[in-house]
């Protein structure tokens, strides 16, 4: 079992999702090298399991948990090598256990990568996200080093168990990404009444300023009574701004079973692809929670064609 080589590509995954994990809990813009339009990808509602769980941050347990795995093996071959005189028994009893920990790691990274590869190129198409290629790319290479450690018979007899735990991870992550029973925004599985949620913090300064020129341009922010990240984008603004808050609900007869997404919101310009999703006069999508300085540059942005008419 090259445990070596599958502990160094769980230390670059670590990596990886630890910033996507911050960049997640710090509500920041994710930097997107080589392609544009990961923070789409990034903070759309695919990126969380049961709109709860940020899938960075089970990403990055699941790397700690294989690296942990990884070293621990090393370390034992390391050990056997060193009594052996040189070199490891080809059969090592006491090894078995951690070979087959890894193995089960990796079917189950790779099948939650699937999963991930299947809704980027089905669900944002045309879009790249490298940190998201990146991970599944480690993903697949550390389940083929764990299987690399098996010879023929032995993964044969651990097809069966391995195929379970592949079944398992397809089912769980499609159930937590929404794709079992429809898209994200199916309500296959839900079946919850409409009830918008009191906004309860005060206001910051210029907040009820900022949200009255975001509803006089035209701006609108979609969002969803159940969409954590849009009550927080709400509390962000305070309750004194919400009088004036360009607020769009897509979901206003709750979310049962077949439930659809009010017309406004499907023929919102550009489709939606998360909750919740800014457009802004001149037609550009914000996906995802905005800081109020990247609002009012939205603003400006969308108003200098006008401005510049006018001057002229």
């Amino acid at each position: 079992m090259p445990y070596g080589a599958i502990a160094a590509l769980a230390v670059v995954g670590v990596a990886d999702t630890a910033y996507l994990s911050a960049v997640k809990l710090l509500q920041l813009s994710p930097a997107c090298p080589l392609a544009g339009g990961c923070a789409d990808v990034l903070t759309s509602e695919y990126a969380t399991l049961w709109g709860v769980a940020p899938l960075a941050l089970v990403g990055l347990g699941a790397y700690l948990g294989m690296g942990a795995l990884a070293l621990a093996g090393w370390r034992q071959q390391r050990q056997a090598a060193a009594a052996a005189g040189g070199s490891a028994a080809e059969d090592d009893p006491s090894d078995s256990a951690l070979r087959t920990g890894v193995l089960a790691g990796g079917l189950a990274m790779a099948s939650t990568s699937a999963v991930l590869l299947y809704i980027l190129f089905t669900q944002f198409p045309g879009e790249l996200c490298p940190w998201c290629l990146g991970s599944a790319a480690l993903s697949l290479s550390i389940a083929a080093l764990a299987a690399s450690g098996f010879r023929a018979r032995d993964l044969a007899e651990a097809a069966a168990p391995g195929a379970g735990v592949v079944a398992a991870t397809l089912l769980l992550v499609s159930s937590g990404t929404g794709l079992v029973g429809g898209s994200a925004f199916a309500s296959g599985g839900y079946d919850l009444d409409y009830a918008l949620p009191t906004v309860t913090t005060q206001s910051p300064p210029k907040a009820v300023e900022l949200a009255q020129r975001l509803r006089d341009s035209g701006a609108r922010m979609y969002g969803a009574f159940w969409c954590s990240h849009c009550y927080d984008q709400k509390q962000a603004f305070g309750a004194e701004a919400m009088a004036a808050f360009p607020y769009v609900e897509c979901y206003p007869e709750g979310l049962h079973k077949d439930t659809k997404m009010a017309a406004v919101c499907q023929e919102a310009p550009g489709g939606l692809t998360g909750f919740p999703t800014w457009v802004m006069p001149d037609g550009e999508q914000l996906v995802g929670e905005q800081t109020f300085e990247q609002l009012e540059a939205a603003l400006a942005k969308a108003a200098a064609p006008a401005a510049a008419a006018a001057a002229s």
